[in-house]
């Protein structure tokens, strides 16, 4: 039999589009359907479905316009022609939001993809503002073209550009709309220097970051393979002039006060921008927060000398700051900030526990831990996986569970307490949340 998928917000972005006609057995369930939409990806199911099978309080599912919720849920049986609704609480669509807010999707085929460009200010005498600009290549180029003409809008209008960090899929235009409109770029003081050019950023021809890769063991025909893979997806274009702010600093953009929040993990200098919503306080969060990925720590940017510590210390500030809602810089908005970063601490506490198991069977590099952890790795994944692996080395290292002779870390005691290296926030959660990991 046949069913109609109608896919919104999170769930679209993850299943890749926005409908879906699936072929299903005849008495196949809801959850039937959000297995077949996965194809064994787990892209779909986790985001629908708790750790019971049963549909999560914030997702609507409707079969038909009728709301499965006050029926069987998950269990509720499909019949052939069914159209299925699946609609988060908050679907990344017009936001509701005491301002003006208009939301460029870029594509980015070099990393997790679907960049969010923020444009506010869209009011009339407000500073008409950009949170991040996408990658520099021709194609999201248009892209950004073509989305702010549709709001009525072009680069030489811009007044202003707040960037969350200085990677390229975030930074990248940031110059050429300066060099188009003559408006201003902020940029945390710990990532303007490799914003600006001031700095290298991490390039196979920095004889440090080299260093870096062989310390984490990285064998030299996989440093050759991040080299290819880092020069066929680099896009030569100018830096712009920055100007530098810290945490806590305020941008006045006539219709909203943002404030900057640091939020380092990801990079030395990543930072959110805090603002009020109707319902309390909201988060551009850039990649300190993401609704699907778990992101990067220790090869995002090898700056940063104790990333997992730092990371985890970013989302025990965002659950301190008890969002509202957060947008970050990649995919749809997130309905519950403080159940996302509660869901990533487990997910790297169960990732400890899993270098440890490694470090059982004898002493290991980090891309020694990276390889059984991840398998095989190919493009960027050639740098994060073995900067993931060190940063929980490294944590390991600080808390005295682990030491490092020479490029291998080895157990410092047969049952390390791993429990104890990650905050408890379980009593802060909301209502009805359930983990994912």
């Amino acid at each position: 039999m046949q069913i109609t998928c109608e896919l919104h917000g999170t769930v679209r972005e993850a299943y890749g589009a926005k409908t879906a006609t699936v072929a299903l057995d005849s008495g196949a369930t809801v959850g039937d359907l959000l297995n077949t939409l996965d194809g064994g990806n787990e892209r779909v199911a986790p985001l629908v479905r708790n750790g019971d099978g049963g549909i999560r309080p914030h997702i609507a599912v409707h079969v038909n316009g009728e709301s499965v919720a006050a029926g069987e849920g998950a269990a509720t049986t499909l019949a052939g022609g069914d159209e299925v609704t699946i609609l988060p609480s908050v679907s990344g669509g017009k936001p509701t939001l005491p301002f003006e807010m208009e939301t460029v999707r870029l594509g980015n085929a070099a990393f997790e993809g679907l960049n969010n460009c923020y444009v506010l200010g869209l009011e009339d005498d407000a500073e008409l503002t950009l949170v991040d600009t996408g990658f520099p290549t021709d194609e999201t180029r248009s892209e950004l073209d073509r989305g702010l003409a549709d709001i009525g809008i072009d680069f030489a209008d811009i007044d202003r550009i707040l960037l969350t960090h200085w990677h390229g899929d975030h930074a990248g235009l940031a110059a050429e709309i300066q060099a188009a409109s003559g408006c201003s770029v902020h940029v945390h003081v710990d990532d303007a220097p490799l914003v600006d050019g001031s700095e290298a950023t991490q390039d196979m021809d920095d004889p440090a970051f080299r260093d870096t890769l062989t310390k984490w063991g990285m064998p030299p025909q996989k440093q050759t393979d991040l080299a290819e893979f880092l020069d066929a997806n680099a896009a030569a274009y100018t830096r712009p002039t920055v100007e530098t702010f810290t945490d806590g600093d305020r941008f006045d953009l006539g219709s909203v006060e943002l404030e900057a929040v640091h939020l380092p993990g990801h990079t030395v200098g990543l930072c959110g921008f805090a603002f009020d919503g109707h319902d309390g306080r909201e988060l551009f969060s850039g990649d300190a927060l993401l609704p699907y990925y778990t992101p990067n720590v220790g090869g995002a940017d090898v700056r940063v000398t104790e990333p997992l510590a730092a990371y985890l210390d970013t989302l025990v500030r965002i659950i301190d700051g008890e969002y509202e809602r957060a947008w970050p810089g990649h995919r749809g908005a997130i309905v519950d900030p403080t159940g996302r970063a509660a869901d990533i601490i487990d997910h790297h506490r169960e990732r400890t526990e899993r270098v440890v198991d490694v470090l059982a069977d004898g002493p290991a590099t980090p891309w020694e831990v990276s390889a059984e952890l991840f398998g095989s790795l190919h493009a960027i994944h050639i740098l994060h996986g073995p900067g993931e692996a060190f940063a929980h080395l490294n944590h390991l290292e600080d808390a005295g569970l682990a030491a490092r002779d020479g490029r291998a870390y080895e157990l410092t005691t047969t049952n390390p307490a791993t429990t104890e290296l990650f905050p408890t926030v379980a009593d802060r959660l909301r209502p009805g949340y359930e983990p994912v990991h």
